[in-house]
Order: C-alpha cells, then sequence, then structure tokens
C-alpha cells in the first residue's frame, strides 16, 4: 500500500546517467517525495522547504537504484502524523543539452495555447493547457530570471516532472516560488486541501485567518503582527482542511512581497533594510532570515480579519460579521464563475460555512499605525479566545 512505484513510469529516467538525489518530507501529513539529477536543485528544494519535516535523503548513483517501496523507516518516522499512504513526487530534472525540448512526458505548447503574464513577475511569460488528467506548463526563457521550463503533472496519481533546460540560468527565487512550488501547491489540493489566497498569523494556536483583495493590505498587518511577535503561517497562499471536525490553517510560508509605498508605514523596522530589487513586483521581505522561528505549520482558525484597501481611518475600528456575511465575503473573494460550472463552488462553501461557525469575523479598518493594528488585531483575538 505505501509504495512508489510511479517513477517506474517515469520515461526520462532511462536517459539519466546519475547521480540522483532522493529527499522525503512529511509536510501537513502528507509525504513529499523529491527526485532530481542536479545538487543545486536538491540543495534549493531544501532550502525552500525549510517548514517542513526533512526525514531522510539518499543519493543514488543510477535510476535503477531507486527503491519502489517508500522507506519503512520513514514510516516509522512519520506514524500517525501521515495520513494518506500516498507519495506526493516531484521530479526535477536538467535535460541533456542538444536534445528536443521539453522530453516526454512534457508536451510542447499547443499553437492555440497563448503565452501570458506570470502574476507578480515582469518579464517571463507562460503557457497551461490540460489534456485528460494532466496538468501542462511551459515558462518562456528570460535573462537573468530563467531558461526555457516545462511541466507535467498527474492530478489523480499525485506526481509532476519539472523539466529546465540550463539550471544555471535560473533565479532560485524564481525557480522555486513560480514553478516548484506552483505544483506543490496543486498536488496537495488535488489532494484534499482547499487552496486559498489570504493571510495568517498565530497566536497560542489561535489562527488569524487574513481576507482581503490585491493592494487591501494584508502583507502589511501580517509583517506587522510578525513584528509584534505573533507566528507567521503565509502571506499569500494557504490551505485549510478540516482535521477532526476543526478547519485549520495550514502553512505555505513564502518570503511576503510588499509594495511601493510600504516603507512608509514599515520603514522603522530592520526587515525592511536593504531588500532585493529584481523582476519581481514585489520587494521581498526574507521570511527566513527575520521570522524563521515564528513560523508555525498548522493552527485551527479562531478569528477571520477582512479587509478592503478602502477601509481606512484615523482610528481602528472593527465590526462584527454574521456567519452569513462572512461566507458571502469568502465566496465573492474566492469563488470565480468557471469554479462554480465545475462544481467545486459546493465544497468551499462547506468549508467556509464551517470556518463561519468556528471563527468569529470581522470587517476592520487599518489605521496608518502598523503597531496599533497588530495589537488591536491581537486585542480581537484574546476578546474571542
Amino acid at each position: 500500500m505505501y509504495t512508489a512505484e510511479r517513477q517506474r513510469a517515469q520515461p526520462y529516467l532511462d536517459q539519466v546517467t546519475g547521480p540522483l538525489f532522493e529527499q522525503w518530507y512529511l509536510l501537513h501529513h502528507r509525504m513529499v517525495r523529491v527526485v532530481t539529477n542536479h545538487r543545486t536543485l536538491a540543495d534549493e528544494v531544501r532550502h525552500f522547504l525549510y517548514y517542513a519535516e526533512l526525514l531522510a535523503e539518499y543519493l543514488y548513483d543510477a535510476p535503477a537504484a531507486l527503491p519502489i517501496a517508500i522507506p519503512e523507516d520513514l514510516l516509522w518516522q512519520a506514524g500517525e502524523r501521515l495520513y494518506r499512504p500516498v507519495a506526493l513526487t516531484c521530479y526535477l530534472f536538467q535535460t541533456c543539452p542538444g536534445e528536443p525540448f521539453p522530453p516526454t512526458p512534457a508536451q510542447p505548447k499547443p499553437e492555440d495555447v497563448e503565452w501570458v503574464e506570470i502574476t507578480g513577475v515582469d518579464g517571463p511569460l507562460r503557457a497551461r493547457w490540460r489534456e485528460g488528467l494532466l496538468r501542462f506548463r511551459e515558462y518562456q526563457a528570460y535573462p537573468g530570471v530563467s531558461s526555457r521550463m516545462s511541466s507535467v503533472l498527474h492530478k489523480k496519481d499525485l506526481y509532476t516532472t519539472i523539466f529546465i533546460e540550463d539550471v544555471e540560468r535560473c533565479a532560485p527565487w524564481f525557480l522555486m516560488r513560480f514553478v516548484f512550488y506552483m505544483v506543490i501547491g496543486a498536488m496537495l489540493g488535488y489532494d484534499g486541501y482547499d487552496i486559498v489566497h489570504a493571510g495568517a498569523v498565530a497566536e497560542d494556536n489561535a489562527g488569524i485567518l487574513i481576507v482581503g483583495s490585491p493592494g487591501s493590505g494584508k502583507s502589511i498587518l501580517v509583517l506587522s503582527c510578525l513584528q509584534a511577535g505573533m507566528q507567521h503561517l503565509a502571506d499569500d497562499v494557504l490551505f485549510l482542511y478540516k482535521d477532526d471536525g476543526v478547519v485549520k490553517v495550514y502553512a505555505f510560508p513564502e518570503d511576503i512581497g510588499v509594495r511601493q509605498g510600504a516603507s512608509r508605514l514599515l520603514g522603522q523596522f530592520e526587515f525592511m533594510r536593504g531588500l532585493p530589487e529584481d523582476e519581481r513586483q514585489k520587494r521581498p521581505v526574507d521570511v527566513q532570515l527575520h521570522f524563521r522561528q515564528q513560523v508555525v505549520s498548522s493552527c485551527p482558525v479562531r478569528l477571520m480579519v477582512f479587509l478592503h484597501a478602502a477601509s481606512r481611518s484615523e482610528e481602528f475600528r472593527a465590526e462584527l460579521l454574521s456567519p452569513a456575511q462572512a461566507v458571502s465575503w469568502l465566496m465573492q473573494e474566492y469563488i470565480s464563475q468557471q469554479q462554480a460550472k465545475e462544481g467545486e463552488a459546493d465544497e468551499m462553501f462547506g468549508i467556509f460555512g464551517d470556518m463561519a461557525e468556528q471563527a468569529p469575523a470581522y470587517r476592520v479598518w487599518l489605521t496608518q499605525d502598523a503597531q496599533v493594528n497588530a495589537e488591536e488585531v491581537r486585542a480581537l483575538l484574546a476578546k474571542h479566545w
């Protein structure tokens, strides 16, 4: 039952001469397996998944040495924390010079699929398409950011292959955040987690979900709460999952991007100094450098805070919402017409309803004082928990 036999159906392994680096992680009650033929990629994944539990790393001289069964000692390590006997598998391959790109099982972009801009990045373009249970992505090369890349994900068997033409030409922040991050998140989504674009912080095992459209102030509020000593779950993307009758936030922490003008509210803090400037549309605050000890993996949702870009005030204000109002706001924020047509709205409505029953919700008006906002949100949590 606990097998990893899907790598036997990975045709590109026949072209890899080794060595192969294999990593096993426990992430949100799931086993995540990463296999790559490039040491740099193994190092970058380890750095990126710092918040997951690294169970083991192995080095193989040839693909034939890859195990079919998940190592038994890893099952003992995971124990009851592993909810599903499936390894979400990601292959990261640097391809061979001169060979056709992308290799099988990836596919070249169909002519009727358009290149589109990547949200959050200036420059490189991406294409997405689907065929049955397979989900394809292709990325154009862009100087200083990436070489050509292509990925294919099987949404039922939960494995992904990412092909990279030249690892040395890929900026680690782009490869990890905009390629690897996306497929790991997608596999968790296909495996039962609900993906939500929101922020979340916590205190004393009580999570605060921060909901708002781009420009509403989520990132600034998250950073303000972290500076005030609260714990970090996510800034942009997170997972919701009902565990033992309680809706929990499961973390997906990345560097926190801040827009121009954030220095006016946060410029006095150490984490805002020397932020890198590159093709990202937001300047990234390094979470590992400044807040690593405050990162937590999961937490029950005990408070919801709704932000709007126009909701600003000289004094902090909070308006209690009814559960029905909270669900309505969540549905408007996250459910697209396409999702409604495909039946996903019913599932999301269920978990939103459960969350609204267990956690009070407030619409808040933020002030120009980031520290005041953080303390007021903390006070709202203390009022109910």
